[in-house]
């Protein structure tokens, strides 16, 4: 399932697997950071287990116990820096592609509504595929 999401996040954006393979956990992790404990706690059971497998413990306790306030920015940052995108729309769109093949690939059926509320939150700044 993870290389189905890499090679269409890679295909849609045009950019090479290998950045789209970094991407992804970066996304869910920018997720994770920002959504409410309890919305995070939801999100990890309902992500799928290779990319949940990638956090260790210590990450997945922080990511239900308190959340960051991280922006829009910072995660555009994020992939320019790690994943070498350097190309802000680029990166933009490829936070989008991958939150939606995140929704898409998510293992419950109230998947949808979790993610529309974190992805609501995400909204005003313009991340929101959704919304």
């Amino acid at each position: 399932m993870l290389d189905m999401m890499i090679n269409m996040v890679a295909q849609k954006v045009g950019i090479s697997p290998q950045m789209a393979q970094m991407a992804i956990p970066l996304v869910s992790k920018f997720l994770l950071q920002k959504s409410q404990p309890n919305q995070a706690s939801g999100l990890l059971s309902s992500l799928p287990t290779e990319i949940t497998g990638m956090f260790s413990d210590s990450e997945k306790k922080e990511f239900t116990t308190n959340q960051q306030d991280m922006t829009e920015d910072d995660m555009i940052n994020a992939l320019d820096s790690q994943c070498g995108v350097n190309d802000k729309a680029k990166s933009k769109q490829v936070i989008t592609e991958v939150m939606g093949a995140l929704q898409q690939n998510s293992g419950k059926q109230g998947g949808g509504d979790l993610f529309g509320d974190v992805l609501g939150n995400l909204g005003k700044s313009g991340l929101n595929p959704f919304g």
